[in-house]
């Protein structure tokens, strides 16, 4: 018996040896990796000293307690979402209770400081502070006024739209009636949304300001610690006056579909697209906008989707396509619209063979599997209320829904 104790002794101890050399390769295999993996890794490690959450108290003036807390709260709801710290501002003993990581509360802090100098006059921001949560944007005199919109309202609509904070602030030596820099607060994807956003503005109002006459976007001179991040960069195509009109679609609407299928950030500045993010996404944008240009006078050619990691291939019967896609398509925008995602099939629509498949493209599984369980509810449906097509062979992927959905 005390030989086998022994033995498994051993045993253990060389099992717990090569996890400790397996470990050991591991260490060393992350280190060699990709820079997107290293940058995920030491974000993981990263967050372990972070995670601990914090509590600051500030004093706040009885003026600005008000103009911090905004109609209905909105201003205090906007600086917490932007710095990551929970916010709670007591009127009656003019504190504001701070709740988050020390950076958290400490960009909190800067936002509130910012929000109290706009009350009393223009905000003094220092460019040359280095800080990885600010954007400068440099608007010219005669596009002030546009970007800001009436009231202020087309700036608050870029705030929501984008999850930032955003303001106009004199920097040393400005003068009135100069330029003026457009401060732009938050994550790295929501400031190059909201710039990008400004830009389309700016480039209305002043054509060639953000475009050259070669058709390119014009370098943006970034302050300290505003640099993309490894693999970050903004790729952009022209587009033709037709082509624009209908990538862009009522109101934007079409540009706002290719962006949430793709995870791609997809703004238009004059007839400029322009794809901001990561490789994959600006590939996916650029490619949803091709096959969407080629809707336009023919067929989209997708080469093999079954084999792309962002396309789901659903099986429709011939005779319910029609029913799927409604009038002018409306019924098909409808389920993009619902479930974010882009979608058209790779057939004519004239009844050809005894399906067609519809491909079904968003850069989330959660977004293509909603879709797929939207379009076979309708396809049932169909068959339910006397249209031919109640047999189906695609997958089923979620739960059989209640019929009825179609409009």
């Amino acid at each position: 018996m005390a030989s086998d104790d022994e033995s498994d002794r051993s045993k253990s101890e060389a099992s717990d040896a090569r996890k400790s050399k397996k470990m050991s390769d591991d260490d060393k295999s992350k280190s060699r990796s990709r820079s997107r993996s290293k940058s995920r890794s030491r974000s993981r490690s990263a967050k372990k000293e972070p995670q601990e959450r914090v509590t600051k108290v500030i004093d706040i003036a009885t003026d600005d307690a008000a103009f911090v807390l905004g109609r209905g709260g909105a201003t205090k709801r906007k600086i917490a979402r932007v710095s990551g710290a929970n916010i709670e501002l007591d009127e009656h003993s003019l504190t504001i209770t701070l709740n988050g990581t020390d950076s958290e509360c400490n960009r909190a802090i800067d936002y509130i400081d910012f929000i109290k100098q706009q009350r009393v006059g223009p905000v003094t921001i220092d460019v040359e502070r280095s800080r990885g949560d600010f954007t400068g944007y440099t608007v010219p005199g005669d596009c002030i006024g546009f970007v800001m919109g009436r009231n202020g309202q087309t700036l608050r609509s870029m705030e929501e739209e984008w999850g930032v904070l955003m303001f106009f602030a004199k920097t040393p030596g400005s003068k009135r009636g100069d330029d003026e820099q457009l401060c732009i607060f938050g994550p790295l994807a929501a400031r190059r949304g909201a710039e990008l956003k400004t830009m389309s503005a700016v480039e209305h109002k002043h054509p060639g300001y953000c475009v050259s006459s070669k058709g390119e976007l014009r370098d943006v001179e970034r302050v300290g610690g505003d640099e993309n991040e490894g693999g970050w960069a903004i790729e952009s195509l022209l587009l033709t006056d037709d082509s624009f009109s209908y990538a862009l679609g009522a109101r934007g609407s079409t540009r706002r579909k290719l962006a949430a299928a793709s995870g791609c950030i997809i703004e238009y500045v004059g007839r400029l697209a322009c794809f901001a993010g990561y490789k994959k996404d600006r590939r996916r944008g650029k490619d949803y906008l091709r096959w969407l240009l080629e809707q336009r006078t023919g067929q989209s050619q997708v080469e093999a989707p079954e084999k792309r990691e962002d396309c789901k291939v659903l099986k429709v019967p011939t005779s319910s396509v029609g029913f799927l896609t409604g009038h002018r398509g409306e019924s098909l925008r409808g389920i993009e619209r619902e479930s974010s995602t882009f979608m058209f099939t790779d057939g004519d629509g004239r009844g050809k063979g005894d399906s067609e498949n519809l491909l079904i493209f968003s850069f989330s599984r959660g977004a293509r599997d909603r879709a797929a369980e939207i379009v076979e509810d309708r396809i049932r449906h169909h068959g339910q209320i006397g249209g031919p097509g109640a047999r189906h062979d695609g997958p089923r992927d979620g739960p059989d829904a209640a019929p009825g959905r179609a409009r």
